[in-house]
């Protein structure tokens, strides 16, 4: 079995133990389709102005339903339009797509946001970041076993969400490793997500079924 499949294999079995733990009763405020106390919006309940935003956002379905990362910032087009704008920017950026998908991956975990996470596990493997990475990341374990480059950007996430303030040392390893833009750049992808993160926090969207949580 090469690397790349025994990682998925390794975080199918995470993800599926995880599953299977989840309690079967859902909060009494979620919508039945959506997992999250508001619905999915739909395109004719829309203004026409509104109809042509949605017309271009990713996750609207054949079934004129909009659903995934934007589906309730969506609740004001513009906001989502520009949500939607601010991620193009974010990933065309100078980042390659394994530090890309780590900083993905760290945003998500830092705000619990279940359904980026769960939608970027395999992208993630795909662009060599490992299972065992992700795995700590989920865990928020220590990052001594890591690659130096690898934890450095994870830690700086830690920093940056969690303790609200990135250490000199932190920001001068990053600098040093992705140059000055590339940091930036890095700040860029995680708040993007984050910012969709936040709306599922507000909501209390939960993992469709089947998928692990965070």
């Amino acid at each position: 079995m090469t690397r790349t499949l025994r990682d998925v294999a390794v975080l199918l079995l995470t993800a599926g133990a995880i599953a299977a733990a989840q309690s079967a009763t859902s909060p009494a405020d979620l919508d039945p389709d959506s997992h999250a106390r508001l619905p999915y919006l739909q395109r004719k309940d829309m203004s026409e102005a509104d109809q042509k935003i949605f017309d271009v956002l990713p996750g609207r379905g054949k079934d004129d339903v909009l659903r995934g990362p934007l589906a309730f910032a969506a609740y004001n087009p513009a906001v989502a339009k520009a949500l939607f704008d601010l991620h193009n920017g974010a990933v065309g950026g100078s980042l390659n797509a394994h530090v890309r998908e780590l900083a993905i991956m760290v945003a998500c975990r830092e705000t619990k946001y279940n359904l980026e996470w769960n939608a970027h596990e395999a992208t993630a493997l795909k662009n060599g970041v490992e299972a065992r990475t992700i795995e700590i990341i989920r865990r928020g374990a220590p990052l001594d076993t890591l690659e130096w480059q690898d934890a450095a950007v994870i830690r700086f996430g830690r920093e940056l969400f969690g303790r609200k303030k990135v250490d000199p040392a932190t920001f001068a390893k990053i600098v040093e490793i992705y140059g000055k833009r590339g940091a930036m750049d890095i700040v860029a992808v995680m708040n993007t997500y984050a910012v969709s993160g936040f709306y599922a926090i507000a909501v209390d969207e939960q993992p469709a079924p089947g998928k692990s949580p965070l």
